[in-house]
């Protein structure tokens, strides 16, 4: 499915917007989006939502021979996968052209700038070593996926921990968890992406949403780390370069800030959940647990109801004998017209299904048996009033005469 488009008359809104220093979602310019990180059970495995954006990140290891050309080093892949339930016009099952852009994009940011300790990763020389795989996957789409993905990335790298191994010559043996401790990722710095946008007016924002980009006139994507230094920089348009270059010196000292804040954070929320991991503790926030909405209609889970179990069930036990035991006093026939007749339980028992005891499938045997017990049980009065008129009543005075009649059971019969 193909990318809506965006109408002209927001294209206008958005424009008047940024020149009043106004954004739809209520930011400054330079203020980016609230930031949180959930880890899961498994090393390496995190969630990351920046806003409304999420991208789920898994680090996983496997041993393989070198390359021929890094025969000491190991091996780091990425892999992007928008799923269709991102955004509608993903496509699963092939790699599109804006995937390729942000895989090209986190190779630059952590292969190339050397971040990982690739001599690390090295088992035997020439014979074995680490292979690495970063699997990020979208899962939802609203602006700014590179920086989002850039932060999964850094922070499962930082969390991973690959298991202990021992080389007896030829053969290398790779240690479980329970009989050698897992030994953390060396990285030398931690990069990661801060993504401005500038609109035709000249204004600049940082951590644009899905209808910033596609109304900016160019996007530009820069890669530091904590010791303030450029690892890549990158531009979607390369038709607003002279743009764009007049812009990069105006916000690089921002970015600096931006990016040192972000790592510090990031490596604070690695250390709480590495620490309480060692002491098998369940941690108290920054789970896959907290991350689920329990106040919405689509939720799955609402912490309003508790309900002890053992006292419920015997409550409803006794409950259930005394219904048992009164039903016969408390049901009531209540005649409505001639041949009908309306039977009224307790008011407990309203919305609970029953027996039908009027209409049974068993024999007619049965059913007259059923009949003849219940016609002993039954008492029906009838009450009829009648009022006679006489056409010699004065209407001047008081009187009027009215005669009751009340019909006795033989009557009836």
């Amino acid at each position: 499915m193909k990318e809506s488009y965006v109408s002209i008359c927001e294209r206008n809104f958005i424009n008047r917007a940024i020149q009043t220093d106004t954004r739809l979602d209520g930011r400054t310019l330079l203020e980016p989006r609230l930031l949180k990180i959930n880890f899961g059970v498994n090393w390496g495995c995190c969630l990351v939502s920046l806003g409304q954006t999420k991208v789920a990140a898994q680090v996983s290891c496997e041993v393989q021979q070198p390359k021929v050309s890094r025969p000491n080093e190991g091996m780091l892949q990425i892999n992007v996968e928008l799923n269709p339930i991102a955004a509608q016009h993903f496509e699963s099952g092939r790699q599109s052209e804006a995937s390729a852009i942000i895989n090209r994009q986190l190779e630059k940011c952590l292969k190339e700038s050397k971040c990982l300790d690739f001599e690390s990763l090295c088992i035997v020389a020439e014979k074995k070593v680490w292979n690495v795989k970063v699997d990020i996957s979208i899962i939802n789409h609203d602006g700014n996926i590179i920086d989002c993905a850039s932060i999964a990335a850094l922070a499962a790298l930082m969390h991973f921990h690959r298991p202990d191994v021992t080389s007896t010559g030829e053969e290398v043996i790779v240690h479980s968890f329970t009989e050698k401790d897992p030994l953390p990722l060396m990285l030398y710095h931690h990069p990661v992406c801060i993504s401005f946008i500038t609109f035709e007016s000249g204004k600049t924002v940082v951590d644009p949403s899905y209808l910033e980009e596609r109304v900016g006139a160019a996007i530009f994507t820069l890669s530091l780390n904590a010791y303030r230094e450029v690892c890549s920089i990158n531009f979607d348009y390369i038709e607003y370069t002279s743009l764009v270059a007049d812009v990069v010196p105006s916000v690089s000292n921002f970015a600096a800030n931006y990016a040192s804040e972000l790592i510090r954070e990031i490596k604070e929320l690695v250390r709480q959940d590495v620490e309480a991991k060692y002491k098998k503790e369940v941690p108290v926030m920054n789970t896959f647990a907290h991350c689920i909405a329990s106040d919405k209609v689509t939720a799955m889970m609402s912490d309003r109801i508790k309900i002890r179990l053992n006292t419920w069930r015997a409550f409803n036990k006794i409950e259930d004998d005394l219904m048992e035991d009164d039903e016969s006093e408390n049901d009531e026939i209540i005649k409505v017209g001639d041949g009908t007749a309306e039977l009224l339980t307790r008011k407990d028992n309203f919305g609970e299904g029953g027996r039908n005891t009027w209409h049974s499938d068993d024999s007619d045997e049965s059913s007259d048996n059923e009949l003849e017990h219940h016609a002993d049980d039954v008492e029906f009065i009838k009450e009829e009033s009648s009022k006679k008129v006489i056409s010699d009543v004065e209407l001047s005075g008081d009187s009027e005469e009215e005669e009751t009649t009340v019909l006795s059971k033989q009557d009836l019969s």
